[in-house]
């Protein structure tokens, strides 16, 4: 698979280099780092992009600027890529005006663009605001294979109680699941949940502290990675449950 990371600075590069890490062999991570001096209106985005780029199957899109994202329209038609991920990490980075947008232009490409907040909530099933009349696509179900939403197994020692590996079989695009991993190695069983999640968010997690309202009330977006995190090795947790039985 040929991905083109479109960056802006330290936050997009840091999950290019772990995508790059954990990839895949037969996967292609190029990137590209996005203008500094975009107007607040970006009226052609081919005026502010190379004249030309290498082919791509998927873009993600990992810029820190609404400027930036306008020129999402102008990366499908120049690379024909057919899957667009731009995380919202960030409403300032992608208010919702501009990912209606940004739906309309790219779905008018014949691409599929989804927006999963945060990044790490990606599973491969709800995060698309694409065409129902597009097809599904392989390319982005092959992308959430290996990253998105933790998936996590646990092996333990021999008294049963104590987590001697974490192997992460799905991985946050930041890398902070391995980060985790390594770290709560060790532990015992009864004690990774809730410290797990804290652990995560000191990689530092990458997700704002912006409020987002759920389902059980305000919280911030960092805060929901930890809860995706915890729920993760809760999965693990009931997983060896069930091997048991």
């Amino acid at each position: 698979m040929e991905i083109l990371a479109f960056v802006h600075g330290r936050y997009g590069i840091r999950i290019a280099d772990n995508i790059r890490t954990h990839a895949p062999v037969t996967w292609r991570v190029r990137q590209l780092e996005a203008r500094r001096d975009l107007p607040p209106i970006v009226d052609d985005p081919l005026e502010f992009l190379p004249p030309t780029l290498a082919p791509a199957d998927l873009i993600l899109n990992m810029t820190e600027s609404a400027r930036a994202a306008q020129l999402l329209p102008g990366l499908v038609s120049l690379s024909g890529a057919k899957v667009v991920i731009a995380p919202v990490d960030n409403d300032a980075w992608l208010p919702s005006g501009l990912r209606r947008q940004l739906t309309r232009e790219i779905e008018a490409l014949g691409a599929a663009i989804h927006f999963p907040q945060p990044f790490c909530s990606l599973d491969g099933t709800a995060q698309t605001h694409q065409d129902p009349g597009l097809d599904p696509q392989p390319i982005f179900s092959e992308f959430t294979t290996f990253f998105g939403r933790p998936k996590l197994r646990f092996l333990l020692e021999q008294d049963r109680e104590t987590i001697q590996e974490v192997v992460v079989e799905r991985g946050a695009p930041c890398g902070s699941s391995q980060y985790a991993a390594r770290r709560i190695a060790g532990m015992k069983i009864k004690n990774v949940v809730p410290q797990g999640g804290l652990i995560c968010l000191h990689y530092p997690c990458l997700a704002s502290m912006q409020p987002k309202t759920t389902e059980q009330g305000v919280e911030t977006l960092m805060h929901t990675s930890g809860i995706i995190y915890n729920q993760s090795l809760q999965d693990a947790i009931d997983q060896l449950d069930r091997d048991v039985n």
